[in-house]
């Protein structure tokens, strides 16, 4: 009898130990198992490739340089702005708009809203009489947008300074072979010969 309860004791000793030893080997699975997936990640809209702006960009910087009319004959605005165009870059009247279209604070103003009103200074009283279409500031905007994407151009006032210095020297030069090719002529082709009619007594003719 002792043996047959003790026989029962030591087996049932053993199925609550495999019992325990299974059980542990499911938490220790459970605990290993791949962690649930992690909410997807928040991607930021991406930006648009191309340009903003549905203008031609090149037909907006001819009509910026004069080399394309405005349609209702106003003058180019390279004759009072620049915007980083080129080595002449343009006039100092006005100020540099290379940086224009991306400065929240003056984009609006690149509008025929605001460039054909009467009440701006200096442009009001010429583009409020022929006013820019908005086909042309859709134009000019686009070249606006793309020369905003670059720096700025130095100013080029030392290039005008000197353009104008050789202009005024080359007017004389020209001005002066023309009259001292007609005072010759009128001296019989001799300087020398003017001079003495004119100085030594003989009189001029």
């Amino acid at each position: 009898m002792v043996f047959e309860s003790s026989k029962k004791i030591v087996i049932g000793g053993l199925r609550l130990g495999a019992a325990m030893v299974l059980a542990a080997g499911v938490m220790t699975a459970t605990a290993y198992a791949a962690p649930p997936a992690s909410a997807p990640a928040v991607v930021a809209p991406a930006a648009p490739a191309g340009p903003v702006e549905t203008g031609n960009a090149s037909i907006g910087e001819m009509l910026f340089k004069g080399e394309r009319r405005f349609a209702n004959g106003g003058p180019p605005c390279m004759s009072c702005h620049s915007a980083s165009t080129g080595s002449l870059e343009g006039g100092v009247l006005g100020p540099n708009l290379t940086k224009t279209y991306a400065d929240e604070t003056k984009n609006g103003l690149l509008s025929t809203m605001w460039v054909n009103q009467p009440s701006i200074p200096v442009m009001g009283p010429v583009f409020s009489a022929k006013n820019i279409t908005d086909d042309e500031m859709g134009n000019l905007r686009a070249f606006f947008e793309r020369q905003s994407k670059g720096a700025v151009a130095a100013s080029a006032g030392g290039t005008f300074t000197i353009i104008g210095i050789l202009g005024g020297i080359g007017i004389l030069i020209i001005f002066s072979l023309i009259w001292s090719g007609r005072y010759s002529k009128r001296a019989g082709n001799t300087a020398h010969d003017a001079l003495w009619r004119n100085y030594g007594g003989k009189g001029g003719r």
